[in-house]
Formats: structure tokens, C-alpha cells, sequence
């Protein structure tokens, strides 16, 4: 039963940290340094794969990610949708980065498998 609160804790936690990551990365996927270098498109992208990655190191399962994964995508639907005002991410280059490059990235740390440090040792003794 333990394990079973455990699980929904995180990915609760994961669906909370998702939310905010879209909420930073869209305020910050437009900035450019110089009008010429998309650093706010690299800035919100490493938020997104530096969460991702910490939440598959820190949880024992797959659930969690894929829950990240998941509010992500949704967070950045509702937010490339106009509701009758302006996009919060416009159809231009920088919007199509950050919303496909985040969806990537996030399903991408989640379906990546998991090795652990025996196997790592027991191929590189291989050799």
C-alpha cells in the first residue's frame, strides 16, 4: 500500500512540475539574446529534459514520467490556443520549437529504458 501512495505522490508531483515548466518555458520561449541567438528556446528546452531526467532518477517507475510527459503536452495546448485573445505561443519558429522540441523530450526521457549500474559494469567487463 506503501508503494501505491507513493506512486500517485509523484506523479502528482510530476504533473505539478510539468505545469510549471510550460508555464516558464512559455513565458521564456520567445527571448532571444542580440535578436539573433534563440537563447530563451535553449533555456526553456534544458528546463524541460533537466526536469525529465530528475524525475526518472528520483522515482523507481515509468508512471510518473510519462505523467510529466503528458501535462506537458496538454500544458502547451491550452497555451497555443487563442480562447478569443492573443497565443501565449505564436505559430512562428520559436513556438514551433519549443512546443514540439518539450513534447519530444519529455516522452523521449520517458521511454528511454533504464539500466542500471550492473549492467553498465557487466558490458563494459565484457570487452
Amino acid at each position: 500500500m506503501l508503494t501505491k501512495k507513493r506512486a500517485i505522490g509523484k506523479s502528482l508531483s510530476a504533473v505539478l512540475k510539468a505545469v510549471a515548466v510550460a508555464v516558464f518555458g512559455t513565458i521564456l520561449h520567445q527571448s532571444s539574446l542580440f535578436d539573433q541567438l534563440p537563447i530563451g528556446s535553449v533555456l526553456s528546452l534544458s528546463l524541460v529534459l533537466l526536469v525529465a531526467l530528475q524525475i526518472r532518477i528520483a522515482s523507481g517507475f515509468r508512471s510518473p514520467n510519462l505523467f510529466f510527459a503528458i501535462a506537458i503536452l496538454g500544458s502547451l495546448f491550452l497555451f497555443s490556443q487563442s480562447f478569443g485573445q492573443d497565443k501565449m505561443i505564436p505559430a512562428n519558429q520559436a513556438g514551433f520549437i519549443w512546443s514540439y522540441g518539450a513534447a519530444v523530450l519529455a516522452f523521449a526521457v520517458a521511454m528511454w529504458p533504464r539500466i542500471s549500474a550492473k549492467q553498465w559494469r557487466s558490458n563494459s567487463t565484457a570487452r
